[in-house]
């Protein structure tokens, strides 16, 4: 029997979509955890579910005289002075606490308050303790359904022992529970609710399960789709390529060939299998916009390297909000010396800023490539503190939830893993919210999975950022505008493809420079019956060539793109005559 009914909706708070489209059940005798990156929208959900916020599509149907139970993250701050007992009693109705305190001085023993605890004050408490106080607020209602938000956090093996074992007891109600404790998850949930992606993705198996499932989803999603981009790319090359021969040869029969295999192939790109952009790192840093139209300006200004001597010339260059601009040059044209220049400039007070001058409200962000912040021997936990003006608490949960068990806080930064640091260093930018991100290589330590994630979190927040990159991917997907260091000067530039194939020139010349022989030519020639035949070779040698020269200088095979090269020209020569 279904207990509450979210059926198809879509909420945005402010600027961000949560959900599209989102639909789940909360049935009798469920036990669901719910879990997701932050900031994607678990506690928005619990609200909805509350209806203390409206979904702006959709519809929420709950049972007819359906009692709730809700587990807060915090305390109110008027039952601090409350006793135990008396915190407990004043969540019943009036008229039922004095007849019910017997089964409120239960329910505490069972939840491991004795006797001697039932006079203190919750203000006396630990914070495991409060939560279970929470907790006991919410049960001694004796709800049908039960919603709790992160109800173990704080809580010690004590307490957490009692929480467990009062949610996996045959009399617990249905419950819907955040939380990112594995640990209590597969203790107590049948179902996981994985929100991600502005949907839900449904499990019926405790969290370890789900994430086993949800990644071998994934996988098989990217397997499905690599296939069909690769159907469609074949498909549109053909078409191309025969509405071409249609044209050169005034055959209709090519030309309606040709507009039928389009159709095919804008029918499998509008039924691409969804394929989701991760959530690994959880990077949510303010994306506010200055009210200012400009954050940087650069004017009339030279860029040296550390010993004074100029590298290249500034005219006039402004970075507006929302901007996320690619620094491009190649190695030694002194993109990581432009980025210590505006760091420099950037601490000096307001009005000694002359040739390069930042909006006063910049709160920067800045991830260093070399990650010198990490060469001493402090604690991840004190090297946080120094890093960031955020609350104890809040370092601690963040780092907990960034995968830095507490058991590990004390572990000194400089051992930690060129990966580790940089998690690390983005989840400063978490906690301290800057409005502008300067990066110097942020992807040079973070595996493949970590920079897609990274990737849809900056695109996604509408950040504000400058960065350097030499992953041509990274820097397609991310950047709206780029700079390019170029003859001595720094300019803006709108194709970016023309830095990228300046590097093909140079990666081509000196890997020519290291071939000294030619190994002779020795191609297998495929059988070419029909237009078909021959359309379906040349396709595979094109395609063959530009990957290989997709590939860096030392990877690249040039005497098989000669081959293939070789083998292309005499294709179309044929197809020519």
């Amino acid at each position: 029997m279904s207990l509450i009914s979210v059926l198809s909706i879509s909420y945005q708070a402010g600027t961000k979509r949560l959900f599209s489209d989102l639909s789940c059940h909360i049935d009798s005798g469920d036990r669901i955890g719910v879990v997701g990156h932050n900031g994607c929208g678990k506690s928005t959900l619990l609200n909805l579910l509350l209806d203390r916020h409206s979904v702006d599509d959709g519809r929420i149907l709950r049972q007819r005289g359906l009692k709730v139970g809700v587990v807060e993250q915090f305390l109110p701050d008027e039952i601090s002075s409350l006793s135990v007992l008396a915190c407990v009693c004043d969540a019943l109705p009036n008229e039922e606490r004095a007849t019910s305190q017997y089964v409120v001085e239960a329910l505490l023993l069972r939840l491991g308050f004795d006797e001697s605890l039932w006079q203190n004050t919750i203000d006396q408490l630990s914070g495991g303790q409060k939560n279970l106080i929470l907790f006991a607020r919410a049960i001694i209602k004796d709800p049908e359904v039960l919603l709790l938000d992160e109800p173990g956090n704080h809580m010690d093996s004590s307490a957490m022992h009692y929480l467990k074992g009062y949610l996996s007891s045959s009399d617990a109600p249905s419950f819907l529970m955040i939380s990112h404790d594995r640990d209590l998850l597969d203790s107590v949930t049948t179902k996981t609710f994985w929100l991600r992606d502005e949907r839900l993705y449904q499990f019926k198996l405790p969290y370890s399960e789900a994430k086993l499932a949800l990644q071998k989803q994934d996988e098989d999603a990217q397997k499905q789709r690599i296939a069909e981009e690769r159907e469609v790319t074949k498909l549109k090359k053909s078409a191309k390529r025969l509405a071409q021969w249609g044209k050169d040869y005034d055959n209709e029969d090519l030309a309606r060939k040709a507009k039928t295999i389009e159709r095919r192939a804008e029918k499998l790109e509008q039924d691409y299998t969804f394929v989701s952009a991760g959530s690994g790192l959880s990077l949510q840093v303010d994306a506010e916009l200055l009210r200012s139209k400009q954050v940087l300006i650069l004017e009339n200004q030279d860029i040296c390297n550390p010993i004074g001597d100029p590298l290249f010339h500034v005219e006039e260059l402004v970075m507006r909000p929302g901007d996320r601009i690619a620094l491009l040059g190649v190695n030694g044209a002194g993109k990581s010396s432009c980025i210590e220049h505006l760091m420099n400039v950037f601490r000096l007070p307001v009005g000694e800023q002359s040739c390069t001058r930042f909006n006063p409200n910049v709160r920067i962000g800045y991830f260093d490539q070399e990650l010198e912040q990490f060469n001493q021997t402090i604690g991840i936990m004190d090297w946080c503190r120094e890093q960031s003006q955020a609350s104890e608490e809040d370092i601690k949960q963040t780092l907990i939830q960034w995968g830095f068990p507490y058991q590990d806080h004390n572990r000194a930064v400089n051992v930690l893993s060129g990966g580790e640091r940089a998690r690390l260093l983005l989840l400063t930018f978490q906690l301290d919210q800057p409005n502008v991100l300067i990066m110097d290589e942020p992807t040079n330590h973070i595996d493949l999975q970590g920079k897609e994630e990274l990737e849809a979190n900056l695109v996604e927040q509408s950040m504000t950022l400058l960065f350097t990159s030499h992953d041509q991917r990274f820097i397609e997907t991310v950047a709206t505008r780029f700079w390019w260091i170029r003859n001595g000067q720094l300019i803006e530039t709108h194709n970016p493809e023309d830095y990228f194939a300046s590097l093909d020139v140079m990666e081509h010349a000196s890997s020519s420079k290291l071939e000294k022989h030619n190994e002779p030519l020795n191609v297998e020639k495929p059988a070419l019956s029909d237009d078909e035949m021959l359309l379906e070779r040349i396709l595979e040698l094109e395609s063959l060539l530009e990957e290989d020269k997709q590939r860096k200088a030392k990877f690249q095979k040039p005497k098989l793109q000669q081959q293939w090269q070789q083998e292309l020209d005499e294709l179309n020569h044929r197809l020519d005559s």
